[in-house]
C-alpha cells in the first residue's frame, strides 16, 4: 500500500480537513474515531476539539479504496479491512494508555506486576496469587539448568512446553478458581523466561535476582514491568485469542504467542534498537546516525509507531526511568533538529532502561515478553468470555483448471 503522507511526518489534520479527505460528514469522522479506526487526539489551542494523523486518516481512505475494487468478491480483511476486537482491558484514549480506565503510566508509579496483573483479570491480588507454586518436573528443572546460555525465546518455549502439563487446562474455571490459575500460569511463565525456579517473592524482584540487579534499580524495573503488562490486540495477542475462542487451554493460548519474539516486526525488534543504540553511542549524535539510516533508504527502528502519533506514552516513562540512573537517551532527542518526528517507541525506551540497568542483552525483550503474559492471559479469558468463535476464510484467486475434453471442466 503506497501513502501519499509519510508515517514519519507526524502531521496532524482538523475535523474539518480529516472528513474532507475521506469524503464523509464529520459525524462519520467521529464514529470512525469511537470504533478505534481513528485516534482522536486533544487540540490544545481548540478545547473541545480534535485533530486527527493524516497517516491514520490516509491508510483508512486506502482501505476504502481497495474494498471498493474488490466489490464483486468478498473482501480479504485481514488484509485490506479493519477488524475490530472489542476489549475492556486495554487502549488508547487522548493519546494516553488506560487499563480498565486506570491511566496506565500513573498506575505504573506505584503498582506492583502482581496488582497489575490482578487489574487485567478483574479479581483480587490476593485471590490470584495467596496459592503455592506448582512443583515442576525434574526434566523442566535439568533443561532449564543446561539452556542458561541458549536464545532467551527458544529457552522460554521449550521450558513452558514442558510445564504445560503441571499447570492444567483451566477453561472451565471461574471466580477465584481462575484467578489461582491465572497466577500459577503468570509466575512459571516468568519462570521460564528467566530459568530459574517459580518463587513466590515479587516478579521483579526476582527479574532483578536473576540478573543479579544493583538495588538502586529495582524500583525502575518494576515500573518498566508494568508498562508492558499489555500490548492491546495486535497479531500475536490475536494469535492467543483465536485459540481461546475455540476453548484452548490458557497454556496453549500463551504458548502461541511466545514465538513472536524471533519476529523483528511483531515483538522481537529490541536487537535492532541495540544494534542502533551502539552506533549512537559509537557516533555521539542519534540524528548524524538516523541520517545515515535514511540515506540508506533504511527505516529507523525503535521510533514512530503507527498508533501513538505524539509518541508512546509508556516510552516517555522509560526514558524518564534510565535518565534517573544515568542515561544519556533522552538527550540525544533532545538534540534532535526540529520539523523532524523522532518519538521513540516502546522498544527505544526499555533498551535505555535495559543499559542503564545494566542489565543482560537480552533483557529488553525478556522484560517485555514475560510482562506482556499477564495481558496475554487476560484477553484469552476475555476472548473465551465473549463466547464465538473468530473464523477466518480463505479465497481461491489461482488458476482454473484446464477444459476436459469435451469441453468440460475438470471437477
Amino acid at each position: 500500500m503506497t501513502l501519499s503522507t509519510p508515517r514519519s511526518t507526524g502531521e496532524l489534520l482538523g475535523a474539518d480537513e480529516a472528513a474532507a479527505r475521506l469524503g464523509v460528514r464529520k459525524a462519520t469522522l467521529y464514529a470512525y474515531a469511537s470504533r478505534g479506526l481513528l485516534t482522536a487526539i486533544a487540540d490544545p489551542a481548540r478545547p473541545r476539539s480534535s485533530r486527527y494523523s493524516a497517516f491514520e486518516v490516509e491508510r483508512l481512505l486506502q482501505g476504502a479504496r481497495a474494498r471498493r475494487r474488490a466489490a464483486a468478491a468478498p473482501p480479504a480483511t485481514l488484509f485490506e479491512g479493519h477488524p475490530l476486537v472489542d476489549t475492556e482491558l486495554t487502549g488508547v484514549v487522548d493519546g494516553e494508555l488506560v487499563v480498565r480506565g486506570v491511566p496506565l503510566v500513573a498506575w505504573s508509579r506505584r503498582a506492583s506486576v502482581e496488582e497489575t496483573a490482578a487489574l487485567l483479570w478483574n479479581t483480587s491480588t490476593e485471590a490470584a496469587f495467596m496459592a503455592a507454586v506448582p512443583e515442576l518436573p525434574a526434566l523442566w528443572h535439568r533443561t532449564a539448568e543446561s539452556m542458561q546460555e541458549a536464545d532467551p525465546v527458544a529457552r522460554a518455549v521449550t521450558l513452558w512446553s514442558l510445564a504445560l502439563p503441571q499447570l492444567g487446562g483451566g477453561a472451565d474455571l471461574e471466580g477465584d478458581a481462575l484467578a489461582a490459575a491465572l497466577g500459577r500460569h503468570l509466575r512459571v511463565a516468568f519462570a521460564c523466561w528467566l530459568a530459574r525456579a517459580p518463587s513466590v517473592a515479587p516478579l521483579h524482584l526476582q527479574v532483578a535476582q536473576a540478573w543479579s540487579l544493583r538495588p538502586e534499580g529495582c524500583e525502575a524495573l518494576r515500573q518498566g514491568l508494568v508498562l508492558c503488562t499489555d500490548i492491546m490486540t495486535n497479531l500475536m495477542s490475536l494469535s492467543g485469542r483465536m485459540l481461546a475462542s475455540v476453548q484452548g487451554s490458557l497454556g496453549a493460548c500463551l504458548l502461541a504467542t511466545m514465538g513472536y519474539g524471533f519476529i523483528r516486526l511483531s515483538g522481537g525488534e529490541f536487537e535492532a534498537v541495540e544494534a542502533l543504540y551502539d552506533e549512537v553511542v559509537e557516533a555521539g549524535s542519534l540524528e548524524g546516525v538516523a541520517g545515515a539510516w535514511r540515506a540508506r533508504g533504511e527505516t529507523l527502528p525503535g521510533f514512530n509507531h503507527d498508533l501513538f502519533v505524539r509518541g508512546d506514552p509508556r516510552a516517555a516513562a522509560l526514558l524518564e526511568l534510565a535518565t534517573s540512573l544515568g542515561s544519556p537517551a533522552a538527550g540525544w532527542l533532545t538534540a534532535a533538529p526540529e520539523g523532524r518526528a523522532m518519538h521513540p517507541t516502546l522498544d527505544f525506551g526499555l533498551v535505555a532502561l535495559r543499559r542503564a540497568l545494566r542489565a543482560p542483552r537480552h533483557a529488553a525483550l525478556t522484560l517485555a515478553h514475560a510482562a506482556r503474559s499477564a495481558g496475554m492471559l487476560a484477553q484469552a479469558v476475555e476472548q473465551r468470555q465473549h463466547g464465538r468463535r473468530m473464523w477466518v476464510q480463505s479465497r481461491y484467486v489461482g488458476p482454473s483448471p484446464p477444459a476436459a475434453a469435451g469441453g468440460r471442466a475438470r471437477t
